[in-house]
């Protein structure tokens, strides 16, 4: 098939472009013109796109793509007052001018990235923040070209992912970081339960995803989730990580921050897993992985 795929230049979306790839798919991005790709194949194509519009009609014209695969977005866990208006434009008009290039190109077909944030305490929709609210207004708007468009939609909910080069300014980095330089981590109590899936495991994902959304018939939506296999408490995920490497453990002072104005405690389970995907690396695996890469390194 011909992917067209936004988010090429984060951490999932770099590691899908192989993926994509070595499946036999041609690949193609759309990429706003501040960002950067970590790595990208000489042979695929990328087009310059803004929030306003600009790019996203020329990138459908040129590429005619069989499948858009949406990942872009804007993560901001709690905003202040000057984050709402980029979360409005990266996470919503920008994916406004996403659907409607593809009808205006005739292109019906897409899979795109929800959060299990959208679900506080459990709910089928409770935005734990106001990106997720805004990822929900994204689905929301995408209801209109389902119905009056005939398009085909796949919608995966999202949990934490990590890998061994994530560059992100996430909790497995914090600990890593704390780890190499002997520091202490103050931390809440640590009840907090969470899914924790390898970027390998995501984009097999998203690519089986792609392969079923084109079965899909016009004007339907389906929605699945991404999840590990078990979730677990941020102080087992400490101790895992301690296990990975006991020659350089992080330490933790439990109890020390509060915990946020909104935290999660579960994580969703509300929806079935994407059929045929289960994850492949498991926790005690990924970890050994993570933590292999920074001795060497």
């Amino acid at each position: 098939m011909k992917i067209l795929l936004t988010g090429a230049t984060g951490f999932l979306g770099s590691h899908l472009i192989p993926q994509l790839v070595n499946d036999g798919h041609r690949v193609g991005c759309l990429v706003r013109s501040d960002s950067v790709f970590r790595q990208r194949p000489v042979h695929i194509p990328a087009w310059k796109v803004e929030a306003d519009g600009t790019g996203f009609l020329e990138g459908f014209n040129e590429f005619a793509p069989d499948v858009v695969v949406h990942l872009a977005a804007l993560y901001v866990a709690e905003h202040r007052y000057e984050d709402v208006g980029p979360l409005v434009r990266a996470n919503i008009e920008f994916g406004a001018y996403l659907l409607d290039a593809m009808q205006a190109a005739g292109c019906n077909a897409m899979v795109y990235g929800g959060t299990s944030w959208q679900h506080y305490r459990n709910r089928d929709y409770c935005p734990v923040n106001l990106y997720a609210a805004t990822k929900q207004a994204f689905s929301t708007l995408a209801e209109y070209y389902l119905d009056a468009a005939g398009l085909r939609l796949l919608e995966l909910h999202l949990y934490d992912s990590y890998g061994e080069d994530d560059p992100r300014n996430k909790l497995l980095n914090r600990f890593k970081a704390a780890a190499e330089l002997g520091d202490e981590l103050a931390m809440s109590e640590g009840e907090q339960r969470l899914h924790l899936v390898h970027v390998a495991d995501l984009v097999r994902g998203v690519a089986t995803a792609c392969e079923q959304v084109c079965t899909f018939k016009a004007g339907e939506r389906r929605i699945y989730r991404l999840p590990s296999d078990r979730a677990v408490s941020l102080r087992e995920l400490v101790a895992a990580f301690n296990v990975a490497d006991q020659s350089h453990p992080v330490r933790v002072r439990w109890g020390l921050r509060p915990y946020r104005q909104r935290e999660v405690f579960q994580p969703w389970e509300g929806a079935e897993a994407l059929p045929g995907w289960r994850t492949r690396v498991g926790l005690t695996e990924g970890l050994r992985q993570v933590r292999s890469t920074v001795r060497s390194g």
